[in-house]
């Protein structure tokens, strides 16, 4: 069976040199890395992948120089992508690496994809993602791989911010002047979370791991104390990564009886809310 030989340093300085946009792919590289490496350790050449939530493509132009056969989309409705002619520009570059590249959702077909990757996407989900998520695994291969990437809501510089009065979520300055609809983060997870969602989902966790993603975020002085103290804890790392595999024979689970939606409400609420129904 062949085997992706481009490194992740290699593919990231490929899509570097084709990237549009100045200052986009730069600081603390590890997102791109951590792409890299996941289509590396478990894809081949020739691979499907589709990526949801691909912004402008550089993740999923990771996969494609490294010999991936890739489908992005995004709904490109973030501020910035509406500035100057950078819609073009984004499916353009998405052209230029070989990416089949739509802002209109569609679920993939059934069995056809070996993986689907959404990095940073989840957690700006307004409702359930339990609709969203069964048609992506369908569109899945038998044995294909779900990879996500989310912040890790217990990250220690937000315990640390709690403690200090602050707060863990976006700046209320961002939120209160943010022009049109709020995209930013709706929840964030935990590693219980993901667990929860891969025994709802029907799949096998592979990998589930955290990563540092967001260092920038942190005053360079800050940095090596906090990786020294997440290396003892790592569940404190700023981002969780999540690899699971569809199994054989897999059905979608898209509702719960009243009886166990009760046990996850709480019985006395549910009773006072729902009993008459």
């Amino acid at each position: 069976m062949k085997t992706i030989s481009m490194t992740p340093n290699e593919a990231l300085r490929k899509v570097s040199e084709q990237f549009p946009f100045q200052n986009y792919i730069s600081g603390n590289l590890a997102p791109w890395m951590t792409v890299g490496r996941i289509i590396s350790k478990y894809m081949k050449p020739g691979d499907r992948l589709f990526d949801l939530g691909a912004g402008a493509c550089d993740k999923t132009a990771i996969a494609s120089v490294m010999g991936l056969q890739c489908t992005a989309c995004d709904d490109l409705g973030d501020d910035w992508y509406q500035k100057g002619d950078n819609i073009a520009r984004i499916k353009t570059f998405a052209a230029t690496m070989g990416i089949r590249f739509s802002q209109d959702f569609k679920p993939p077909e059934s069995g056809s994809h070996d993986m689907v990757m959404m990095n940073d996407v989840l957690e700006h989900i307004h409702d359930s993602p339990r609709l969203l998520l069964n048609h992506l695994v369908d569109g899945l291969k038998t044995g294909g791989l779900l990879f996500i990437t989310v912040p890790n809501l217990a990250n220690i510089r937000k315990r640390l911010d709690l403690l200090r009065g602050r707060t863990n979520l976006a700046s209320y300055d961002l939120y209160y002047w943010y022009e049109g609809p709020w995209r930013g983060p709706q929840r964030e997870y935990v590693r219980s979370d993901l667990t929860a969602m891969c025994d709802h989902l029907g799949m096998e966790v592979v990998e589930l791991v955290t990563v540092h993603h967001m260092l920038e975020n942190l005053p360079s002085f800050a940095r090596p104390i906090y990786k020294t103290v997440t290396s003892v804890f790592p569940d404190w790392r700023d981002t969780w990564l999540l690899v699971a595999k569809k199994p054989l024979g897999w059905q979608p689970r898209t509702a719960i009886s009243r009886e166990e939606f009760a046990k996850i409400y709480g019985r006395k609420g549910y009773d006072a809310l729902y009993a008459q129904d």
